[in-house]
C-alpha cells in the first residue's frame, strides 16, 4: 500500500478534472433519480394500457426492485475490471434499458427491461460513490458523495416537473422513458475522457475471475477475513437505511389518504414541498460529514430520521404530519452518509466487493422485508401508521454500531484508514 500512497501524493488530478468528474457523475446520477420516480408516475397509465389492477402492479414493482439486490454482481466486478469500465457500461446499459422500456408491448417485457435498468442504475450509483471516494481530496470526500446523491433527488424533482408535459403527449407514459435517452450524448463525450481512479490503477494486476463460484467465493472470503467486523457494521447500516426508507416512502400516501383522510391535492402538495426542501438535508449532511465527522453526522441523521418518522406516522394534525414528513425526506441524506462510510472503511482491492456485499446483497434485504413487516404489523395493530412508526425506529438500533464499531474517517487519506 505504500506504493499507492506515494502515487497519490505525486500525481494528484488537476482541480479542473475533479470538477468535471463531479459534474459527470452527478449528471448521470440525476437520471438514476429520474427513472426511479417515473415508474411511480407511470403506474396508473401502465395499469390502464395493459389491463392490470393495483395488486398486479405492486407485484411487478416488487420484482423490478429485486434488481437492486442482483446489482451486487456488476458492482463487485469493479474490483476485477476497474471502476471506470464498470461505471461507464452501467450508464450505457441503464440508459439502453430505459429507452427499450418505452417500446414494451405488455407488462411482462416492461418488468424485464426495468429489472435490468434498475440493476444497472444501482450499479452506477454504487460505483460512482466509490469513484468519488477514491478520487476526491479527503477534506471534500463526504460532500462530493452527498452531492451525487442530492442530484439523484433532483432527478426525481425533474421527473415530477416533466410528467404533465411528457405524459400528456401523444406517446403518453412512453415519452417519460424516451426522455431518459438524453444521457447518451453526455456518455459519448465522457467515455474517452473519464480516467481510471488512481488508487485502483495503483493496484497490482490480477487474473479476472468472474464466474459465479469466484464471485461467491470472494464474498465468503470477505466474511471470513479481518474485515468481518466492518462487513457486519456496514450491512447493519444499510439494512436500517433501506428498511426505514422503504417503510416511510411506500406507505405515506396510503397512510394519509386512508387513515388521516387527506385528498389527492394535499398529498401532492406535501410531496412537492418535501422533495423541494429535502435538498437542505442533503446539503447539511454533506457539510457535516466533512466538518464534524462521520460518526456525529450519522448519529444525528439516524436519530432524527427515526424520530421524525415516528411523529409523522402517529400524529393526527395535518400540519404536524407535513412538517415531520418534510424532515423525513431531508433525512434521506442517510443514503450518502452510509455510502460515504462504507466506501471508506474497506481497502481499495476489495472496496467494490465489500460494498456489493454490505449494500446490495445484505443491506437491500431491508427494502424487501420492511414492507412485508409493515403489512403484518398493520393487520395486528389495525393501523398502517402505527406499523410504520415502529419499523421506522430501526435506525436507532444502529447507534451503538456507529459510535463504537466504526472508526472516524473525516479528513483522513484512505490508506491510513486501512493500515
Amino acid at each position: 500500500m505504500a506504493v499507492a500512497t506515494k502515487e497519490m501524493t505525486q500525481a494528484p488530478h488537476a482541480p479542473a478534472y475533479l470538477l468535471g468528474l463531479l459534474a459527470f457523475v452527478g449528471f448521470v446520477t440525476l437520471f438514476e433519480g429520474y427513472d426511479l420516480l417515473i415508474i411511480n408516475l407511470a403506474l396508473p397509465a401502465l395499469g390502464r394500457e395493459f389491463g392490470v389492477d393495483a395488486a398486479v402492479l405492486g407485484k411487478a414493482v416488487g420484482i423490478i426492485n429485486i434488481g437492486t439486490i442482483v446489482a451486487f454482481i456488476p458492482v463487485r466486478l469493479a474490483d476485477r475490471f476497474g471502476r471506470r469500465r464498470v461505471f461507464l457500461w452501467a450508464i450505457a446499459l441503464y440508459t439502453l434499458f430505459t429507452l427499450v422500456s418505452a417500446f414494451s408491448v405488455g407488462l411482462t417485457d416492461f418488468v424485464a427491461w426495468q429489472f435490468l435498468a434498475r440493476m444497472f442504475m444501482v450499479t452506477e450509483i454504487g460505483v460512482g460513490a466509490i469513484i468519488l471516494t477514491e478520487e476526491m481530496p479527503a477534506r471534500f470526500r463526504g460532500a462530493a458523495v452527498t452531492f451525487m446523491f442530492a442530484l439523484s433527488l433532483a432527478g426525481g424533482i425533474l421527473g415530477s416537473a416533466l410528467h404533465p408535459w411528457l405524459s400528456g403527449s401523444e406517446l403518453g407514459w412512453r415519452a417519460l422513458y424516451l426522455f431518459g435517452g438524453v444521457v447518451l450524448p453526455v456518455l459519448l463525450v465522457g467515455w474517452p475522457w473519464l480516467r481510471e481512479t488512481r488508487r485502483y490503477a495503483a493496484q497490482p494486476a490480477g487474473a479476472p475471475q468472474v464466474g459465479l463460484l469466484a464471485l461467491f467465493g470472494a464474498l465468503f472470503a470477505l466474511l471470513r477475513s479481518r474485515h468481518r467486523g466492518r462487513v457486519l457494521a456496514g450491512a447493519s447500516l444499510w439494512f436500517a437505511v433501506n428498511a426505514w426508507s422503504s417503510s416511510c416512502l411506500f406507505f405515506f400516501a396510503w397512510y394519509v389518504t386512508n387513515e388521516r383522510h387527506w385528498d389527492a391535492a394535499a398529498v401532492s402538495q406535501t410531496l412537492t414541498l418535501g422533495y423541494a426542501l429535502a435538498i437542505v438535508g442533503y446539503a447539511s449532511g454533506g457539510a457535516m460529514l466533512d466538518a464534524v465527522g462521520r460518526r456525529v453526522t450519522a448519529s444525528l441523521f439516524f436519530s432524527v430520521g427515526a424520530l421524525a418518522a415516528w411523529v409523522c406516522f402517529t400524529a393526527s394534525d395535518a400540519r404536524t404530519i407535513t412538517i415531520a414528513y418534510v424532515v423525513v425526506l431531508g433525512m434521506h441524506a442517510l443514503w450518502p452518509v452510509a455510502a460515504t462510510i462504507t466506501s471508506e472503511i474497506f481497502p481499495t482491492e476489495v472496496r467494490a466487493t465489500a460494498n456489493a456485499l454490505v449494500n446490495n446483497l445484505l443491506g437491500r434485504t431491508g427494502m424487501a422485508l420492511a414492507p412485508a413487516v409493515v403489512g403484518t404489523l398493520s393487520a395486528w395493530l389495525g393501523s398502517v401508521g402505527q406499523a410504520v412508526s415502529l419499523v421506522a425506529l430501526v435506525p436507532l438500533a444502529c447507534l451503538p454500531v456507529i459510535l463504537f464499531a466504526l472508526r472516524e474517517s473525516r479528513g483522513q487519506e484512505l490508506e491510513r484508514l486501512n493500515d
